[in-house]
């Protein structure tokens, strides 16, 4: 739908849904920063996030995720610390579930609807999941991994799978 003069119903993500999705993909890519190629996927991923907001694209979104994953498998294998990859990984992730929210919430209620509180809650739990899942995992690599960087990677994917997998 379109809106007209008099504020009729206009699709799409709010304010608030757009800066948290923004919010947590500058944090994935600004972690990646010790490895130049990496950072700057991270921040091709990061305008592909607005661009699949603008949009209303989940295709879009999921295409900025990827991008971000290879983000992460760059700087895994170029040396990133694995404390900066497991942030990374994290705000990946939660990303894209705020992304997908906001998107869901702007089809069913429009970016004029008063969602802050329920955009915020969300984003919360996201994080606090996020947050959980990304502690296991960085325990799982440093009891096991011995710090070798293509584990960590290995072991960040699995988590955020497993977080993924928590979120749906």
């Amino acid at each position: 739908m379109t809106a007209d003069s008099e504020g009729a119903f206009v699709a799409g993500p709010s304010n608030v849904g757009q800066g948290l999705t923004l919010a947590a993909g500058l944090v994935a890519a600004l972690a990646l920063a010790p490895v130049v190629p990496a950072i700057g996927i991270g921040v091709l991923a990061t305008g592909l996030f607005a661009y699949a907001l603008r949009e209303q694209s989940r295709r879009t979104l999921g295409v900025a995720v990827a991008v971000l994953v290879v983000g992460l498998l760059v700087g895994g294998v170029y040396g990133t610390p694995p404390e900066l990859l497991v942030i990374s990984a994290a705000a990946t992730v939660l990303a894209w579930d705020v992304g997908d929210n906001a998107l869901s919430v702007g089809e069913q209620l429009g970016r004029r609807a008063r969602t802050e509180r329920l955009e915020l809650v969300h984003a919360a739990a996201s994080l606090a999941v996020a947050v959980v899942g990304a502690a296991f995992v960085y325990g799982v690599f440093r009891v096991a991994g011995g710090g070798q960087p293509l584990l960590a990677v290995f072991l960040l994917l699995f988590g955020a799978t497993l977080i993924v997998a928590v979120l749906r």
